[in-house]
């Protein structure tokens, strides 16, 4: 049949190639390339499909395919975001340890998988994420964090009698919708 096909004669002066073609160009699974650059600082696609993986199995697979797309864009933005609250911090010298990180990273192990961090990386890299996503994730959480209670903490004053308000209001509204 191969041979036929050989054979067949092409339209005058043509090739008579198929309408359909699809060219498919080498794949290199080493090259990774930039989804976003922010301040120099690279977001590629293996970020957002690693941090995508850790949101989806944090709700269990319970993300229908449709939505997938759009927890991608979600995730990226979250990406840049955390990537320029890193940077914001380092410049206005707020520094997080490595230490600190690894031991924020210990804590969530120890309330998921028992203190073994060990399992806990093996989980992350088993559905689809990495031991280096989720640290990124948290070192970008404590930077902010550090940040924010700098420079916006101190300037916030919320009065006992504010508070005392709320809970009155919170009360009272218990069993409604």
């Amino acid at each position: 049949i191969a041979a036929q096909a050989q054979q067949a004669a092409p339209a005058a002066g043509g090739l008579d190639l198929p309408a359909n073609i699809a060219v498919l160009g080498q794949n290199d699974p080493n090259l990774r390339r930039p989804t976003a650059v922010v301040s120099g600082k690279i977001i590629t696609g293996t970020d957002v499909d690693q941090r995508t993986a850790l949101v989806v199995a944090a709700s269990k697979g319970q993300i229908a395919p449709d939505e997938l797309q759009r927890l991608r864009t979600q995730v990226l933005r979250n990406l840049i975001d955390e990537t320029l609250q890193i940077e914001e911090a380092k410049a206005q010298e707020i520094e997080v340890t490595q230490a600190e990180v690894d031991q924020t990273y210990a804590r969530v192990a120890a309330q998921n998988f028992g203190q073994n961090v060990q399992a806990m990386d093996e989980y992350l890299t088993r559905v689809g994420s990495s031991p280096a996503s989720l640290k990124r994730q948290i070192l970008g959480e404590l930077s902010w964090q550090r940040l924010m209670r700098r420079n916006i903490a101190p300037f916030v004053n919320v009065s006992a009698e504010e508070v005392n308000e709320i809970m009155a209001r919170l009360e009272a509204s218990r069993g409604t919708e």
